[in-house]
């Protein structure tokens, strides 16, 4: 049966295990810990399907937000004393 005889619904189910498969990789992917193949994988999905990047998409500005919103704390000024200090004491 073809997509169009079963409807959108069918076809949108036809991609959520790779849609789940491509947000977890992505995920892998900010973190900074994908592989080459998860690379690959992304890399083909992007030319296959589009309904997966979308909610990769929504991901990526939620991200972004995260970034521009959030203070990253700043490094103490005393904490370059603070390690020498303790390097000294132990040596």
């Amino acid at each position: 049966m073809t997509d169009e005889l079963m409807g959108a619904s069918a076809s949108d189910e036809s991609h959520e295990p790779d849609c789940e498969k491509v947000q977890g990789v992505f995920e892998k992917w900010l973190e900074g810990v994908a592989t080459k193949e998860d690379e690959a994988f992304l890399s083909e999905k992007a030319d296959e399907c589009s309904p997966c990047f979308e909610s990769v998409d929504k991901q990526r500005l939620f991200v972004k937000f995260l970034n521009a919103s959030l203070r990253r704390p700043g490094t103490p000024a005393t904490l370059v004393d603070s390690i020498k200090s303790k390097i000294h004491q132990t040596a």
